[in-house]
């Protein structure tokens, strides 16, 4: 061997698109004048550079040369260890070449680009995107991706939502975008929205959409439904202009004919049912000759009998009934109410109570809530919930019972209110009563047993 090398530095890093080198000493151990070719083998070779590359040296003399390594920031180039040679090849003895090896670190970075395809679209109910994630670094990552909407009038669905990115490619993640309320009619109306990339100790990565939210009928339904109206009303004035007239009249045409008819019929029964009671008589008379009496006077007709007259006793005599009671047991109240807000299941009670030995029976009951308060209103007998209705769904609400209610004083009328109004406004709705309060007939004492 004919020539001896040495690497200055073995063990290099680099960052991806930077320049790190290292010196290599070459020297003639032969006795001959030498020309040397120098490079560098193994996977940093092409991103790898000798200077100079040749050199000619006498004998026992010794060069530096200088290797440079420039990885680029490239995916091409992942990150980690790299080992590469330089070698050396002399002229009078190609054969004997030298190599001496070191190792370069790359170091990772990672660098990202997204793309929202498409960025606007149109919708009634929901729109699909996907979000296009090239990473171009040398390093395997993981992103979180985050839509979100300034106005928080749409809902998001992602899939995946934590992707893997692998260096050197591009990932999709498919996004669906939901308007949280429709509407029937009117003019588009545009929902702006962002999809951010994150990844730890980093920026996140933002791409810009929108949707463009389309009404539940097409713009043209008005059009559609005036025409078709308008059509329905042609239609009509038709009917009672032209076509009715003309059934109307072909009816009457064809009723006069079908009279006619019948009245020929019936003057023609008529004829003939007098020619028979003429010859019923004349055959009468022959046989009351013949047989030598006179003829007999016909029965006076007997006076009809009248109908229709009741003697008062009968169904249409008036029952005893709560409506023709004594005006005297006659009696109406107001239960006024006043409940705060709470979110608890809490009831805020006003009764009215009976006096001792007296049934109260209600017939009538009138919800009242002009202010048109939020929550819940009960009437109860007791602690028995008798009726339950929403605040909301009234202003004024009557009951009307056949069947009267009862109540009495271990028994009250009680209205139970719980308040769900925003803030602090107090819920005051009211009901009002109306049937009779009488007494309570008293417990006939047992006769003395003898």
């Amino acid at each position: 061997m004919s020539v001896a090398v040495g690497l200055v530095e073995t063990d290099l890093t680099v960052a991806a698109g930077g320049t790190v080198g290292c010196t290599v000493r070459v020297r003639n151990t032969a006795a001959v004048v030498d020309r040397f070719t120098l490079d560098v083998v193994g996977d940093a070779a092409p991103w790898a550079e000798v200077e100079p590359a040749t050199m000619n040296l006498l004998p026992g003399t010794e060069q530096e040369a200088r290797v440079t390594f420039t990885p680029p920031r490239a995916a091409t180039v992942p990150a980690g260890s790299v080992a590469f040679g330089v070698r050396v090849r002399g002229r009078e003895n190609p054969e004997g070449s030298v190599v001496e090896e070191g190792t370069v670190t790359v170091q990772p970075f990672v660098e990202l680009a997204t793309e929202l395809v498409p960025r606007t679209s149109q919708a009634r109910r929901a729109a699909r995107h996907q979000l296009v994630i090239d990473n171009t670094g040398n390093v395997e990552t993981t992103v979180e991706v985050l839509p979100a909407d300034p106005d928080r009038l749409l809902t998001f669905r992602v899939l995946p939502v934590a992707p893997v990115l692998r260096p050197g490619t591009a990932t999709f993640v498919k996004l669906r975008v939901r308007p949280r309320k429709r509407f029937l009619l009117g003019p588009d109306r545009n929902l702006p929205f962002q999809v951010a990339v994150t990844r730890p100790d980093a920026e996140p990565i933002t791409s810009d959409g929108l949707l463009v939210q389309r009404s539940v009928l097409p713009a043209w339904s008005p059009r559609v439904v005036l025409v078709a109206a308008a059509v329905a009303v042609a239609l009509v004035g038709l009917w009672f202009a032209v076509l009715k007239p003309t059934v109307q009249s072909t009816a009457k045409e064809a009723a006069k004919v079908e009279t006619k008819e019948l009245s020929q019929e019936v003057a023609e029964v008529k004829t003939q049912a007098s020619e028979a009671a003429e010859t019923a008589e004349k055959a009468e008379k022959v046989a009351i000759v013949a047989a030598g009496a006179s003829p007999k006077p016909s029965a006076a007709p007997s006076p009809p009998t009248e109908t229709g007259k009741g003697n008062g006793n009968g169904p249409g005599a008036q029952g005893g009934t709560l409506d023709n009671a004594d005006p005297e047991t006659a009696a109406d109240f107001r239960v006024a109410t006043s409940a705060s807000p709470t979110t608890a299941n809490e009831f805020t009670l006003s009764t009215y109570r009976p006096a001792d030995k007296k049934v109260l029976w209600v017939t009538d009951i009138v919800l009242q809530n002009p202010h048109g308060d939020a929550g819940l209103l009960q009437v109860r007998r007791g602690d028995t919930v008798l009726l339950e209705t929403g605040l909301n769904n009234f202003r004024d609400l009557d009951y009307h019972f056949v069947q009267p209610l009862r109540f009495s004083a271990g028994q009250p009328v009680t209205v139970a209110v719980k308040c769900a109004n925003p803030g602090t406004t107090a819920c005051t709705p009211a009901a009002y009563f109306a049937g009779q309060l009488v007494p309570v007939a008293p417990t006939p004492s047992p006769s003395p047993s003898r």
